[in-house]
């Protein structure tokens, strides 16, 4: 499955950054800022959200998620998310002796599947013939599957679903379920 992020090559990083707009109720709520950077045998998707949404009081979440990919395997990774700026999760996962160690606040899990794509790809990589992915927040494998052309749902262990629409490979919308609200995200550049 690695073959999906395609080939590595060698010299200086390439960079591509995407630009998101997150709206709630046709109204910005935040953005969403995607960078897929190209080294030597490496690339590395860091994605990071900033949302402020008004129900009975203000909450602000932050979402920073970064996945390192070595050859095509995810070799170091991180999740954080913060709340009104207290953090609410913070987990890093990296690979060691033919496993990964997920460490988090208070606990460190051991996983023993190989992991080619995870949920810091889904904004670069469309993610065509896979089954589940790996989500850094869920810290698990999760199904995704095809509900048309070039359109996904990500079924969450939360009960939520996610819905991704692709265009030439890139993300271009995509509708996120949250326990705060519905949010919609588009492509601006």
């Amino acid at each position: 499955m690695y073959w999906m992020l395609g080939l590595l090559h060698a010299g200086t990083p390439a960079v591509q950054q995407l630009n998101y707009e997150i709206l709630k109720n046709g109204k910005p709520v935040g953005k969403l800022v995607s960078t897929q950077t190209v080294g030597d045998g490496t690339k590395e998707f860091i994605t990071e959200s900033d949302v402020s949404i008004e129900i009975l009081f203000k909450i602000q979440v932050y979402t920073r998620v970064r996945s390192l990919f070595n050859n095509g395997l995810l070799f170091d990774g991180n999740f954080l998310r913060k709340v009104n700026g207290r953090e609410k999760a913070n987990a890093h996962i990296y690979w060691a002796n033919d496993k990964y160690y997920i460490k988090g606040l208070n606990e460190t899990e051991i996983f023993k599947s190989k992991i080619y794509y995870t949920t810091a790809c889904l904004m670069h990589v469309e993610p065509e013939g896979l089954g589940r992915i790996f989500s850094e927040n869920f810290r698990r494998f999760i199904p995704i599957k095809p509900v048309g052309p070039h359109k996904y749902v990500l079924q969450l262990p939360d009960g939520n679903e996610n819905y991704y629409t692709y265009s030439n490979g890139k993300c271009v919308e995509a509708e996120i379920e949250t326990s705060f609200a519905t949010v919609h995200i588009h492509l601006k550049n």
